[in-house]
């Protein structure tokens, strides 16, 4: 079996005695898009620029393609950036500055003209060449700056949330363009978002951080299912965090004993249950086949394509998600059922 494009074998890095990575832990296959998903200071973007040899870490090792990389400098790297805010030089056109890295390295100014041309014409910008930067929209400032990345043919992209300058409409155009670019590179992504719904959109997997440290790698369905820590249910998608308390027999009791969860022997310590808005049933009636729970519609907010409800179960408050067909009849104070599958719940480590 070949090794992996990208291999991150314990590594650490301090800022004023402060840990900002701590005993990172990653391997990307050849042709992988990696999403590092995580909130502001979790660690995504010093990882990152410790992987472009910007940074230096005090452990840990770096090898790409199978070779360490750890101590090399950045144009000694097989790989290249993306940044957040582009850096296309203003005073040079657009097929200048794809065609830079090129002439920088060496290549014969007319194949680096050609090389500059496929890749503007793999990113959707042929045609485009004799432009400026600011003769540009922002989606294709962001794509030239992908043809300037992708020109020197790197073995892995690092991409420092490219799209986050965008619109909300032109930024979910481009996710799809990106993937598809993405594809027909075969090369491997690294991308780092702190949009949850960007990673679940374009990554084949996402590797969550939280604190310097990784919570959970995984798809991103996958991690949204199975989340392996409280962080987890938290930060991707909309979870209902319940308190539980562990009873003499070893089960887990939750909703002041309204549900009851048998946990198994490895589980110890605190205890959080998580429930998905869209898993609870909301009717007049118990519905067959899941535990009724008592009700009262507190509040009923409408979202567009859902509708989010609020329910009052004895002292918890929790939230479903309704299609607004399922909202006929539904009004604030009315007593209803929030109809549950104890197979829906989940229990993952730490308090509520």
């Amino acid at each position: 079996m070949s090794a992996p494009i990208l291999a991150i074998d314990g590594l650490s890095k301090h800022f004023g005695g402060q840990p900002a990575l701590t005993a990172i832990e990653l391997a990307v296959e050849q042709g992988e898009f990696i999403a590092l998903l995580g909130p502001s200071g979790c660690g995504k973007t010093t990882l990152l620029r410790c992987i472009a040899g910007f940074l230096s870490p005090e452990a840990g090792t770096i090898r790409l393609a199978g070779e360490d990389v750890t101590r090399l400098p950045p144009y000694r790297r097989p790989l290249n950036t993306v940044f957040q805010n582009y850096a296309l030089f203003p005073h040079m056109s657009v097929a200048d500055n794809v065609a830079y890295g090129p002439c920088r390295q060496g290549t014969p100014k007319g194949q680096a003209a050609k090389r500059a041309a496929e890749a503007l014409e793999l990113v959707g910008l042929a045609g485009f060449g004799e432009r400026l930067p600011a003769q540009l929209s922002g989606g294709q400032q962001q794509r030239v700056a992908l043809a300037r990345a992708i020109v020197n043919r790197p073995q892995l992209l690092l991409l420092d949330e490219p799209l986050s300058a965008l619109d909300l409409k032109l930024r979910k155009k481009v996710q799809g363009e990106l993937k598809q670019i993405q594809h027909r590179l075969g090369i491997a992504f690294l991308f780092v978002t702190h949009d949850q719904e960007e990673a679940m959109t374009m990554a084949d997997r996402i590797v969550l951080m939280n604190r310097g440290r990784i919570e959970q790698i995984g798809r991103g369905q996958d991690i949204y299912a199975r989340p392996a820590t409280r962080f987890a249910a938290d930060f991707i998608g909309d979870a209902n965090l319940l308190a539980a308390e562990r009873r003499g027999d070893g089960s887990v009791s939750l909703l002041d004993g309204a549900i009851i969860l048998p946990a198994s022997d490895e589980q110890q310590g605190a205890f959080t249950g998580v429930l998905r808005p869209e898993d609870i049933l909301v009717g007049t009636e118990p519905a067959a086949g899941r535990l009724a729970l008592p009700a009262v519609v507190s509040e009923i907010v409408h979202v567009g394509s859902h509708a989010s409800v609020a329910l009052t179960v004895g002292a918890t408050t929790l939230t479903a998600r309704l299609a607004p067909s399922a909202l006929a009849g539904l009004t604030t104070s009315q007593p209803v059922f929030a109809n549950i599958r104890l197979a829906d719940l989940s229990l993952v480590p730490g308090d509520a």
